[in-house]
């Protein structure tokens, strides 16, 4: 017996519904989004899922979160030089005193 259009499910996700593939394979979407919202966000785009608004709504603001609490994080006072000595062109020797 054939279901009625109107009794099918909408085929987009929601909350609750399970991913089906990848890495995240047999998790609901309401567990992953606050640790994988970047790899929620790819995979829409790349056609691979496609989400209810709702869930949109909410990985983007996970998303929003997460900038707001790494932009919060107090800076690394040695940062700048990490990134001096990793530099390609940068010339240890010239700091030796000797």
């Amino acid at each position: 017996m054939a279901l009625n259009f109107k009794n099918l499910k909408d085929p987009k996700l929601g909350m609750l519904d399970k991913i089906t593939f990848g890495k995240l394979k047999d998790c609901r979407i309401c567990d992953v989004i606050e640790d994988y919202h970047t790899y929620l966000l790819w995979a829409e785009t790349q056609g691979y899922m496609k989400f209810q608004p709702i869930v949109k709504e909410t990985i983007l603001e996970a998303k929003t979160h997460a900038a707001w609490v790494e932009e919060q994080q107090p800076k690394d006072k040695y940062q700048d030089l990490y990134e001096k000595v990793t530099r390609q062109d940068y010339d240890w020797e010239d700091d030796v005193p000797f």
